[in-house]
């Protein structure tokens, strides 16, 4: 496999984002290829217009992982936990990969749902670049997916958003190829994006139809079946061994990242944030001892914690501080249905 895959122009390897062993798979990938030549990545994780921070991180300028996250607003963007990419990054930045965000802002896609393509302003759509129509196979897994998932949006609408979307990535990982054209690019996307040749994989051949593309699916033999060659260059079967779920205090965070602290612009009523006193108009200055600096670094401690534990919150609150101690009872514990700490 990592022979044929060295020869392409775009390797595209699918994730389930919650997924541990997929992003091992990448990793496996990822470094397999980087012992036999050059590499630059385009992540899903990222919008391009995170690119000045992501070039600091793998030229090696970003003073730690945590610095990464907070210049990349990473919760605010992307929100997964990001120890499941912290591996793959911090291969990319040991072998000074190029790495790419090729991702658009979501509030662009959920205009194109609602409003349509034109509704984008020119730049925006200069950004997502031509779209090629989805085959009548394509719409017809969108449509299939938006009536399991549910949503807001008509199947017309939705197909629209998740075309372009499709082709706002590939545009991305067309860019990372014309930089580093001695380069193999891997794009690193959720795998919905790219089954059945349809998403991305679809919109790279219809703007530069001489590209070899190749595809790596990760899939679960016990829940799913085999993907056929024709969905996919290399089906690769695995348990996923999905995370835990986060840590979640039950409070909406404000994103600003003015400091000093961070403030709470909401909390939801009995989660652990709310039985501890949290309120609407607080504002958190230290998390366990630890000065809090801004949204991102704040969230990702709370994240570091584990369920069954506490967490101690230093607060202000009008002109007086205070002290919280937060019980981190599960929702299933508790009976309350949490809320994202985030914004």
């Amino acid at each position: 496999m990592i022979r044929d895959l060295e020869e392409a122009d775009i390797v595209l390897v699918g994730e389930e984002h919650d997924s541990r062993a997929h992003h091992r798979a990448q990793q496996v990938i990822l470094a397999a290829l980087l012992g036999r030549g050059r590499v630059a990545v385009g992540m899903e994780s990222f919008p391009s217009s995170s690119q000045k921070a992501l070039d600091h991180w793998w030229r090696g300028r970003t003073d730690s992982f945590r610095a990464f996250l907070r210049e990349v607003r990473w919760f605010q963007v992307w929100g997964i936990d990001p120890a499941l990419y912290r591996s793959l990054l911090e291969t990319v930045r040991m072998h000074r990969a190029p790495l790419f965000g090729i991702n658009v802002p979501r509030q662009w896609i959920s205009k194109v749902a609602r409003e349509g393509l034109e509704s984008l302003d020119e730049g925006q759509r200069d950004r997502i670049g031509p779209v090629a129509p989805p085959s009548e196979a394509y719409r017809q897994v969108l449509r299939e997916s938006l009536a399991s998932h549910g949503g807001d949006h008509g199947a017309e609408g939705f197909i629209e958003a998740q075309t372009a979307w499709d082709a706002a990535m590939a545009g991305g990982l067309l860019k990372a190829a014309r930089r580093h054209s001695d380069s193999v690019v891997v794009g690193i996307v959720g795998k919905g994006h790219i089954q059945g040749g349809h998403g991305i994989s679809r919109q790279l051949r219809a703007r530069n139809g001489d590209l070899e593309v190749r595809t790596v699916v990760p899939y679960a033999p016990e829940a799913e079946e085999r993907p056929p060659k024709s969905s996919a260059d290399y089906a690769w079967p695995m348990n996923p061994d999905r995370a835990g779920e986060i840590v979640r205090i039950g409070a909406v965070l404000d994103t600003s990242e003015s400091g000093p602290g961070v403030g709470v612009k909401s909390v939801q009523a009995s989660s652990p944030a709310d039985k501890a006193g949290l309120r609407a108009g607080d504002r958190i200055l230290a998390i366990n001892g630890m000065e809090v600096s801004g949204t991102t670094l704040l969230i990702y401690n709370i994240r570091r914690q584990q369920w069954g534990g506490c967490l101690r919150l230093r607060i202000r609150r009008g002109e007086k501080q205070r002290q919280l101690m937060v019980t981190l009872a599960r929702p299933s514990q508790d009976g309350s249905p949490g809320s994202h700490a985030r914004e």
